[in-house]
């Protein structure tokens, strides 16, 4: 999975360099035999972004993007998508910058795993919920399925691990809800349906199913 995740970051145009952060040996010694370069951290790290900002405190780069080792099927475009998006925010003041599909299935709306955007009128992040928000009181919205891909300036990465983590994001387990909850924005852009998070053992065989389509298994 890692060496899907790996090739598909690689391919997006935005991105320069290609790391995996990680505290587990076993993960660090496939890096190795597979000539992927990683970086080992700290095993205390409450999140991926935590993780994340500890390799910023050791190098410079205008902008990090977290990519999450279990999209093995991630869109290089949307990679490149959220980067964009967080130039086109960064004159606003923000630093922060994921992205959402615009289209949320039934089955997704009962499923705790699926995380919902809700986005303003700016393209920014008004909030994040594993409840199927907004309620249907007067109308039927259009939910969202957010993608766990996060794109942040440095400043704003390294200030993220300095936030202490709040009530919501504790409950959720959202980690992006760190900002909102400290009163920062998230810029946000829709995406295309079609990468599928391993969540769960059954999402392995969907993926595995997905890969051998596309002659990539």
């Amino acid at each position: 999975m890692i060496l899907h995740v790996w090739r598909r970051a690689q391919q997006a145009k935005s991105v320069d360099s290609v790391l995996v952060a990680t505290d587990d040996d076993r993960i660090a010694a496939f890096c190795r035999e597979n000539e992927i370069n990683a970086e080992m951290t700290s095993g205390d790290h409450e999140t991926g972004t935590d993780r994340l900002a500890e390799v910023a405190g050791r190098r410079q780069a205008d902008i990090f993007v977290n990519i999450q080792g279990d999209e093995p099927l991630i869109d290089p475009a949307a990679i490149d998508a959220v980067v964009e998006c967080l130039k086109r925010s960064m004159s606003r003041g923000t630093g922060v910058s994921t992205a959402y599909i615009p289209e949320c299935s039934p089955e997704q709306e009962q499923d705790d795993s699926v995380v919902h955007l809700v986005s303003t009128l700016d393209h920014h992040v008004l909030t994040f919920s594993r409840l199927p928000v907004p309620a249907g009181f007067r109308q039927t919205p259009q939910r969202t399925v957010h993608v766990g891909l996060y794109a942040f300036t440095r400043d704003a990465l390294l200030m993220f691990a300095g936030l202490q983590r709040g009530p919501v994001e504790e409950s959720e387990s959202i980690e992006l809800m760190r900002f909102l909850e400290h009163g920062r924005r998230i810029a946000c852009v829709p995406i295309q349906p079609g990468s599928i998070g391993v969540d769960r053992p059954e999402d392995i065989a969907r993926v595995e199913e997905r890969l051998r389509a596309r002659g990539t298994s």
